[in-house]
């Protein structure tokens, strides 16, 4: 301490209070034979009397600090282990914490279990650097302190980790900070489903479930971009339809083979001729397609997953409502309502 700084340690202010920290520093540089009232004032300007008064008693009531009472002044100091008389030496492997200690520990509001268990790491640690010590027990209650607040800080950290909900939804700043960045917000809802399956099924517990659904959408958002038609006209897909060589670039990001997509483009074409629609971007379609012909050979989805893939297919495989031309009062025909009742059951629409 001088005369204008005062430093004390992080780990002692968050366990006993700020002020309580500082006070503390400042008893410890006078030593065994302390300080008065008078002095601590003199020195801490910035505390009224009371104020000092208080933090006083707190230190007192935690054993941290005694009161040394004469026939004129009381005065306070640090309790501490005594260290007077004692020689530097290296760590033992017998050596144990003495029950004054444990005490003192114990003030600082750490559970007395916890304070053993780091015994021996404690001791192993400084056998490793060979150091020499007048008083290991002085080490070892801020070691044990340090640990403390470590622990602390990792139980605060797993408390907030959970795993995804299955009615999850992305927050309003989320969604805003994608739509600003030129993402549709369709794309956004209709990727939802697909993002709570995939976590679902990995069991995994996070605590940033907005962070990690805005980088999965900027990713997919990119993909969907390059397979989009140069054509922004819609158009119905006919029998000789292929997918673009963008598309196939795309998909191999996804790590699907080129022959599984293949395989299921003949049943995306019927299903959309039977439709009758017009879009501009069948390559998008056609990924939305693949991907989850995939995941269904590939996983054996349980009853929640595959609500949730039925939302999700749901959501891209929207059939809208046709136009009625009045003037050629077209009606879809019951063979046509037959055909797309049958490749719903088909491929469980």
């Amino acid at each position: 301490m001088s005369d204008s700084r005062i430093s004390f340690s992080k780990d002692v202010a968050s366990t006993i209070g700020l002020s309580e920290a500082v006070l503390l520093e400042v008893l410890k540089e006078s030593g065994l034979k302390g300080r008065n009232l008078n002095e601590l004032q003199n020195l801490l300007s910035f505390w009224t009397e009371k104020e000092l008064t208080e933090y006083l008693k707190s230190l007192l009531s935690k054993g941290l600090v005694v009161e040394n009472k004469t026939s004129t002044l009381s005065s306070f100091s640090v309790k501490e282990i005594q260290t007077v008389g004692r020689r530097e030496s290296s760590m033992e492997n017998s050596w144990r914490p003495e029950k004054e200690l444990l005490d003192q520990i114990l003030e600082y509001g750490i559970p007395e279990e916890f304070t053993y268990a780091q015994v021996e790491d404690f001791k192993h640690l400084n056998q490793e650097k060979e150091e020499k010590n007048k008083s290991w027990g002085i080490k070892f209650l801020r070691f044990v302190i340090k640990q403390w607040r470590q622990k602390e800080a990792t139980d605060n950290q797993k408390r907030k980790r959970q795993p995804i909900e299955t009615n999850w939804k992305p927050e309003d700043e989320a969604r805003e900070i994608l739509v600003r960045s030129g993402v549709d917000n369709d794309f956004i809802d209709k990727e939802v489903p697909e993002f709570v399956l995939y976590w679902s099924e990995k069991k995994e517990e996070s605590d940033i479930w907005n962070s990690k659904f805005i980088a999965h959408i900027r990713r997919q958002w990119g993909r969907f971009q390059n397979v989009n038609e140069k054509d922004d006209l819609p158009f119905k897909i006919d029998s000789k339809w292929l997918p673009n060589e963008d598309f196939y670039d795309v998909l191999t990001l996804t790590n699907i083979p080129k022959e599984f997509a293949d395989s299921t483009l003949s049943e995306f074409i019927l299903y959309w001729k039977e439709t009758g629609q017009s879009h501009n971007s069948w390559n998008s379609k056609f990924l939305q397609h693949v991907k989850f012909q995939w995941q269904k050979q590939k996983q054996n989805l349980s009853s929640q997953g595959q609500n949730l893939m039925d939302k999700r297919i749901e959501s891209s495989w929207n059939i809208s409502k046709p136009v009625i031309n009045k003037k050629k009062d077209q009606k879809v025909s019951e063979q046509t309502k037959l055909n797309l009742q049958r490749l719903r059951e088909k491929h469980q629409i």
